[in-house]
């Protein structure tokens, strides 16, 4: 009972400290500006109606706001909480699922803690655009925390809960939990020793596909349906190329993939040497899924860049190479503490140093060529951290001081914020937007339209929209929702070219006047001369509409500017 509550502290702290520090945790930093306008206005359908991002619900093939939505309204929390909620309980099943899967080679309970500990410390993955922990509140990351521990449960042949936390994936996310259920059914088609043993999984994971079709059908506020079975026309692949780029791998794949096969090679290469502490079904997840998310790039350029297919963009496959980091991340680290086991430090240390370098620079590649300071301080950092914890390791694992070496992974959760390009997500003062937001959500009507004509491609305005519950006419980030929707993608391109590309003017926002915008917002560099705003504060002000059309002579900069 004592091991059993010390470990369950271990890991419920683990995960803290990580939520906490890093890779850490955001909200209205990313992708949840897009999807939080989504969920209020499926809670309030009377709000943001003439909202681009809110009335293009790209939400009907998850449980993501159905479950959001249940937890606001059942628990009588706020849907930042809510998401807060499933955010937290996704990180811990990241965290128990390697866990699981150290422990089911062999490894004893301090050492599992501390591999889990070391995947989890996240990678940023350059070309897909995606985050081995990301800190946002997204339906992706709740999904890929769900698959660790159906894989750490598999591997400790516990099928019944293993389908359990892989069905909460696919409903959460079905793109990027096909590749784990496909690995799952080759080994039970191909392997007849683990068929009695996968078989009570896949027989769950139907039950998930069936409930994931009735959610979809039952979707509320669905003004356009995905499509799936069509071609991309020439004007829609050059928007997408232009606003997201990581869909189309010829875009990054030439210069980016050379990075992932040399993750690829690593991980193989550990899994090797750990192949003998591995049972028959981690054999298929550590070498199948990380050779899935290398095949999935030239799949992907196959079906998009030369079939054009409209499914493809919206399913994201490169985003698999997921599997590839995770998995190699682990094979190094349990390779590693193998090493350490046998009294070879030596080895240990090179096996962490790759393990500590995903969390700082996934461009394994470039790291070796100390081009920039960045990368000598990166590579100084990660070199330091794994002899350090190689060493300890080898020296210490035989005697009742071997729990002191989960220190190292911690020290790195202090540690790594602070080495230069390292951060995962942007940082940003949203204070003074908020305190905007605020006065918008008391001051105006439900139905007003706001437009930040000189935010650029700034966040702040997603920040606005979603803490005000008011809509935006257009901003940058909104344009993610380009793979989904055709006609909603024509539609932003038209609003951005009109009112946001090529910068700001007074002139500029004169002529702007004609559109159906009640409230524009400008940042205080920006104030205009003759025109009294409706608020401001530190950063911004704030003019209705009404105001700068009865203005008596053409729009100006007051001096602050020159000031």
């Amino acid at each position: 009972m004592r091991r059993a509550l010390l470990l369950s502290f271990g890991l419920i702290a683990v995960t803290w400290l990580e939520y906490q520090f890093f890779p850490g945790h955001t909200y209205l930093e990313a992708d949840t500006q897009v999807y939080l306008p989504m969920l209020e206005r499926l809670d309030a359908p009377g709000f943001l109606s003439r909202d681009l991002v809110a009335t293009h619900p790209d939400v009907a093939y998850t449980i993501y706001d159905e479950l959001t939505l249940f937890l606001h309204e059942t628990v009588n929390v706020d849907l930042r909480t809510a998401l807060t909620l499933q955010q937290l309980g996704c990180r811990l099943a990241a965290v128990i699922g390697v866990f699981l899967l150290a422990v089911s080679t062999g490894f004893d309970d301090v050492l599992a803690v501390i591999i889990a500990a070391l995947l989890n410390l996240g990678a940023a993955l350059p070309g897909p655009a995606v985050l081995l922990v990301n800190p946002e509140a997204v339906p992706l990351a709740f999904a890929f925390g769900w698959i660790l521990l159906s894989a750490g449960l598999i591997a400790r042949e516990k099928p019944l809960l293993a389908g359990l936390a892989g069905g909460l994936a696919v409903v959460y996310d079905p793109a990027i939990a096909a590749p784990f259920w496909a690995v799952l059914l080759m080994a039970f088609l191909l392997d007849s020793r683990l068929r009695r043993l996968l078989r009570p999984a896949l027989t769950i994971l139907l039950v998930f596909i069936l409930l994931l079709a009735n959610l979809a059908q039952l979707q509320p506020g669905v003004l356009e349906r995905q499509d799936f079975f069509s071609t991309i026309s020439e004007p829609l692949a050059a928007l997408q190329q232009y606003r997201t780029k990581f869909v189309w791998v010829s875009l990054w794949a030439p210069h980016e993939i050379w990075h992932y096969l040399a993750i690829l090679v690593c991980g193989i290469w550990a899994a090797a040497r750990i192949w003998p502490a591995l049972n028959r079904q981690a054999r298929w997840l550590f070498v199948a899924l990380p050779l899935c998310g290398i095949v999935s790039v030239p799949v992907s350029g196959l079906l998009l860049d030369r079939l054009r297919w409209s499914f493809i963009p919206q399913v994201q496959p490169a985003r698999t190479l997921l599997y590839t980091v995770a998995f190699a991340g682990m094979s190094c680290a349990m390779a590693g503490a193998r090493a350490a086991l046998r009294g070879k430090a030596g080895e240990a240390c090179l096996w962490f140093l790759l393990v500590f370098a995903l969390p700082m620079n996934v461009r394994l590649l470039d790291l070796l060529k100390l081009t920039d300071a960045i990368s000598v301080v990166q590579l100084l950092t990660m070199a330091v951290l794994a002899c350090a914890l190689g060493i300890l390791l080898t020296r210490l694992h035989r005697s009742d001081w071997v729990s002191v070496v989960l220190l190292l992974p911690l020290a790195a959760i202090f540690l790594l914020p602070r080495i230069p390009g390292v951060a995962t997500h942007p940082r940003i003062d949203s204070k003074p937007i908020i305190e905007v937001a605020q006065w918008a959500e008391n001051k105006t009507w439900g139905s007003s339209m706001f437009l930040f004509p000189d935010a650029g491609r700034e966040l702040y305005p997603g920040i606005f929209r979603a803490e005000s519950i008011r809509a935006l006419w257009v901003d940058w980030n909104s344009g993610t929702l380009v793979p989904y929707f055709e006609s909603f993608a024509g539609e932003w391109w038209q609003r951005w070219q009109d009112t946001m590309q090529g910068g700001f003017s007074p002139r500029r926002l004169q002529g702007m006047l004609s559109l159906p915008i009640d409230y524009y917002v400008l940042k205080r560099a920006n104030e205009l001369r003759e025109v009294t705003p409706v608020f401001r504060n530190r950063d911004f002000v704030v003019y209705d509409a009404g105001d700068l059309r009865k203005a008596r002579a053409p729009l100006a900069l007051t001096a602050i500017q020159g000031n």
